[in-house]
């Protein structure tokens, strides 16, 4: 039986590596069963609304509120 492992979402980008562990079983092999939390609609802002001294981000929000377990940093 695996063990289910909330995390936050990750962007393609900066996710890759796990997105390519989960799609290539990686994870399972190891008795993980990765799950991407759902972002609420007020975690969801634009990275237009920030600025180079003060950039948006919701990274650590799900974390925070209790629905992941970890967020990548």
């Amino acid at each position: 039986m695996l063990k289910p492992m909330v995390i936050e979402p990750v962007r393609a980008f900066n996710g890759m590596d796990v997105l390519v562990a989960r799609d290539e079983g990686l994870f399972a092999a190891e008795g993980l069963d990765v799950q991407f939390a759902s972002r609420e609609p007020g975690e969801m802002r634009s990275t237009a609304d920030g600025t180079l001294e003060q950039p948006v981000s919701a990274q650590g929000l799900i974390q925070k509120r209790g629905a992941a377990r970890m967020y990548q940093a």
